[in-house]
């Protein structure tokens, strides 16, 4: 066990500031996703009997709510709203699976929409409004389709529209960014339902921070080192394809 933290410790010491930072923020993240989860049905209300909670949950039952949560996602994806936060909130209303479903068609229907609108504006509208950064993101995406659209989901690069609008002005076949995106975004959708799964629900919460850590207190070991597990295999793949994409990016500029 010693010589296992003591590996550990040499690899943290290995890394650079911006894969630490990297880290700290998705970690940060992830926790602000599990409280999300935990007490999002007590923000929505959705554990209240009123208005708002009948019409979510009608709604969340109805056979158009594909199409209601298409919406949403289109629209807000337009206002560069955190992808992750619209994959939360849809699991909280329908639950991990369908959740789950949803929230990938929602997000490719929405990918497909900035596509376009980057592809009909072009580089050099989008260059004036997000700067320099983007001709490099362009020349990635182009130099390296299928693999760079996916890749980008998972590094932190640049908010959901800029990196789908850089992919649409770079001109890279469809077909390619529907693959890469297809791909790429379902290890973010797939921890959100995971997380979801172990989240305390709105009985367990009843008492606010009193019953969360009765949760936590009655919780078995091993749910613990699931949620470990899980968040440790996250966390190890962010620095996978961040040096994957370090070593994309490197090459091009050799």
């Amino acid at each position: 066990m010693f010589e296992f933290v003591r590996a550990i410790a040499r690899f943290l010491n290995s890394m650079d500031a911006k894969a630490i930072t990297s880290l700290v923020v998705s970690l940060s993240l992830l926790i602000f996703v599990f409280f999300t989860l935990a007490f999002g049905q007590q923000w929505l209300n959705l554990d209240q009997d009123d208005q708002l909670s009948r019409i979510l949950m009608t709604t969340s039952q109805s056979s158009w709510a594909v199409i209601g949560v298409i919406s949403v996602f289109a629209f807000l994806a337009l206002t560069a709203f955190p992808q992750i936060l619209l994959i939360t909130a849809t699991i909280i209303v329908f639950g991990p699976q369908v959740g789950a479903g949803y929230s990938w068609i929602a997000t490719m229907v929405s990918a497909t929409l900035t596509f376009g609108l980057g592809h009909f504006l072009g580089g050099r509208w989008l260059r004036r409004r997000a700067g320099e950064r983007v001709q490099r993101m362009m020349d990635f995406l182009s130099n390296h389709g299928i693999l760079a659209s996916g890749l980008i989901r998972v590094v932190p690069s640049a908010p959901f529209i800029v990196v789908n609008a850089a992919a649409g002005a770079a001109h890279i076949p469809l077909w390619k960014f529907w693959a890469g995106t297809g791909i790429g975004i379902i290890p973010k959708i797939l921890l959100v339902a995971l997380l979801a799964i172990f989240a305390p629900d709105t009985s367990e919460l009843k008492d606010g921070v009193a019953g969360l850590l009765d949760f936590f207190s009655s919780r078995e070991p091993h749910d613990f080192a699931i949620v470990a597990g899980i968040i440790a295999a996250w966390l190890g793949f962010l620095l996978f394809v961040r040096w994957l994409y370090r070593r994309m990016r490197a090459g091009e500029n050799a």
